[in-house]
Formats: C-alpha cells, sequence, structure tokens
C-alpha cells in the first residue's frame, strides 16, 4: 500500500506540474477532506454503516470551456458495524484503503462554481477489521450464519465509478460523490462453504482547499 501511495503521488506532482505549465491560471493543486457514508450491498450479512472519512490531494484543471478534468489520491477509513447472532453485541469494523479517481467535470450552465462529476476509479483496500478482537470468532446475523473472521475476508482492489456535484469559488469548492465498487469485496465463505458475496459503495461530502 505504501509503495502504491508513493507511486501515486509522483504521478500526481507531474500531472499538476505540466498543467501549470501549459494553462497557470486554470489548473490547481487541492487538498480533500470529506466524511464518508459507507454501505455493504450484500444479502449475506445484516450492515448498519456508520460515518468514516477520507482525506487526499487532488489536481483540478480546465480542459475545455464546458470541462475540468479531476485527477486525485484519496485516503479513506470507512467504518460501519453489523450484529452478533446470539447477544445482538454491535460489533464495530472498519475498513481502510486508497482510491486513485480521474474525473471529468462539466460545468453547468458553463459556470465555473458548479459542475456535475463523473468518472472511474481504482480502488485499493485491506480487509475488514475489528474494533474488538474478541468478537473476531463471533457469528453475526444474515441470511445464513457466518463468522466475523470469515466476513474479513477481502478482494483488496476494486473499480470504482463516482458521480456527483461539486460548487463553490476559485479555492473553496463544496462537494457530495457516490463511489459504486464493481467488482464483489466478499473473499469469505458462510456456515454451508457458500461464497459470500457484496459490493462496497460510500458517499462522501466534504470541502476542497485550492491553492
Amino acid at each position: 500500500m505504501k509503495h502504491i501511495l508513493a507511486f501515486t503521488a509522483v504521478i500526481l506532482l507531474a500531472f499538476y506540474s505540466n498543467a501549470q505549465r501549459r494553462q497557470a491560471s486554470n489548473n490547481r493543486l487541492g487538498i480533500a477532506l470529506d466524511a464518508t457514508f459507507f454501505s455493504l450491498n450484500t444479502d449475506d450479512v445484516a450492515v448498519d454503516g456508520k460515518v468514516g472519512w477520507s482525506a487526499g490531494l487532488e489536481t483540478r484543471g480546465s480542459s475545455t470551456p464546458y470541462w475540468d478534468m479531476i485527477f486525485g489520491i484519496h485516503l479513506f477509513n470507512n467504518k460501519f458495524s453489523v450484529q452478533e447472532a446470539l447477544t445482538l453485541d454491535e460489533i464495530d469494523m472498519s475498513v481502510i484503503g486508497a482510491e486513485v479517481k480521474l474525473l471529468w467535470a462539466y460545468k453547468i450552465d458553463n459556470r465555473e462554481y458548479l459542475s456535475l462529476e463523473i468518472g472511474p476509479a481504482v480502488s485499493f483496500n485491506g480487509e475488514f477489521k475489528v474494533a474488538d478482537k474478541r468478537y473476531e470468532d463471533s457469528v453475526i446475523t444474515g441470511s445464513s450464519a457466518v463468522t466475523v473472521s470469515s466476513f474479513q475476508e477481502t478482494s483488496p482492489v476494486n473499480i470504482n465509478g463516482i458521480v456527483g456535484l461539486s460548487g463553490g469559488l476559485d479555492k473553496i469548492r463544496f462537494s457530495a460523490h457516490y463511489h459504486y465498487a464493481f467488482l464483489d469485496v466478499l473473499n469469505g465463505k458462510n456456515a454451508l462453504s457458500e461464497e459470500l458475496n457484496g459490493n462496497m459503495s460510500y458517499i462522501t461530502a466534504g470541502v476542497r482547499f485550492y491553492f
């Protein structure tokens, strides 16, 4: 993960430097801070999304009078909970990762302060982490018996689609985006040795500060 982040940061800085040479007045480097609202689309386990966070770097540059292009890397810590089947205890969990994105931003009514944004992303994530390790062997509620340790097993790479809006001024913008992972993230099995299936998605809402 560290090598991926370092490599992407180099690409980001190179992209920004080149953009600055081409059109300095319309290309900016920004810091992004977001709250995240996680969801796992699955029939196998009951998941309750909680508020997490995301932070990263973005470049935003004009490609045509009606379009901007956004390239960025974000670290995320998405949080959620599942329920212990026997005690009904709430088990807090999280997933940490990074997302590399490329978005096209359509300037609504040719205005700089409001844009519709859409594009692909690649995400890298670790396994689902349990806040309290005493629950790692617990069975959690869902359509079938699933242990927490099996539910924790995840695919580390995914392809995301992103759509959302942003608006604001030259130096500060507020944004809200929906992120959907197209590939199955669950690698574990239930008590019947059946494969678990689920797709991650989350909403981000926050602010960008541009230099």
